[in-house]
C-alpha cells in the first residue's frame, strides 16, 4: 500500500509530491517554533538557577519548591540548612530550593539599619 503511493505514477503525481514538501516545510517550521519559544528558554532558566544553586552562602534568602520561605544558615555539598523561625531550622535538598530571594541582601540590609538610624537621630535633632 505505501509503495504504491511513493512509487505512483501518473498524472497526480506531482500535485501529490508538492503537497508532501509542503507539509514537510511546515513540519520543520513548526518544530523550530516549537523550541524557540519553550525549549530555549527552559534550558536557560534551568542554567540560571543551577548556577545560583552553586553559588548559595550563608544568610540568602531561599524559596523551595514547597513554598518554605527561610534564610541559609548552612551550606554543604547537597544539602541546606534554613532558618524559617527564630528557633526553627529545616534541613533540605538544594534541588529543593526553587527561588533565590536576595544574594547578599544581608549587607544591603544592615546598610539600610544604618540609614534608618541616621535618619532617626537627624528627626530627634531636630
Amino acid at each position: 500500500m505505501l509503495n504504491s503511493f511513493f512509487l505512483a505514477e501518473g498524472p497526480g503525481t506531482q500535485a501529490a509530491a508538492g503537497g508532501q514538501l509542503g507539509f514537510m516545510v511546515f513540519l520543520i517550521i513548526m518544530l523550530i517554533v516549537y523550541w524557540v519559544f519553550l525549549i530555549r528558554p527552559q534550558s536557560k532558566k534551568r542554567k540560571e538557577l543551577a548556577q545560583k544553586l552553586n553559588s548559595l552562602k550563608k544568610g540568602d534568602r531561599v524559596i523551595t519548591i514547597g513554598g518554605v520561605h527561610g534564610k541559609i544558615v548552612s551550606v554543604k555539598d547537597k544539602v541546606v540548612v534554613l532558618r524559617v523561625d527564630d528557633r526553627a531550622e529545616i534541613t533540605f535538598d538544594k534541588n529543593a530550593i526553587s527561588t533565590v530571594e536576595g544574594q547578599g541582601k544581608e549587607e544591603s540590609a544592615a546598610a539600610d539599619n544604618k540609614e534608618k538610624e541616621e535618619v532617626e537621630k537627624n528627626d530627634e535633632e531636630k
